[in-house]
């Protein structure tokens, strides 16, 4: 889903209730700085989906785990029972981004 759709939120709350794993994919691209370089043009990392792939790997096999990112379509299929795109209204969506 979009920046601002509620993925974090509603990603913490499933780990929570269900005792798996979060993962922010974001979030350890920074930590690990899997990027391949710089966008100038987005103003913004590039990720290296290869990297995130060789990252998650084990953990993945293990099961339990949630992920959350704005796009799948890099992801093995086999790593997913379930795969869940959220959206809101704009006028929701511009409101909760203007406040960041």
């Amino acid at each position: 889903g979009t920046p601002g759709v509620g993925k974090t939120t509603l990603g913490k709350e499933l780990a929570s209730r269900s005792g798996m794993t979060y993962i922010n994919v974001g979030d350890m691209a920074k930590e690990g700085e899997l990027y391949e370089g710089f966008d100038e043009e987005y103003d913004c990392p590039i990720l290296d989906e290869d990297r995130v792939i060789d990252e998650l790997e084990d953990r993945m096999s293990e099961g339990g785990v949630i992920v959350d990112y704005h796009g799948c379509d890099f992801f093995p299929e086999r790593w997913f029972h379930i795969v869940f795109v959220l959206r809101t209204e704009n006028s929701f969506l511009y409101d909760r981004l203007e406040s960041r």
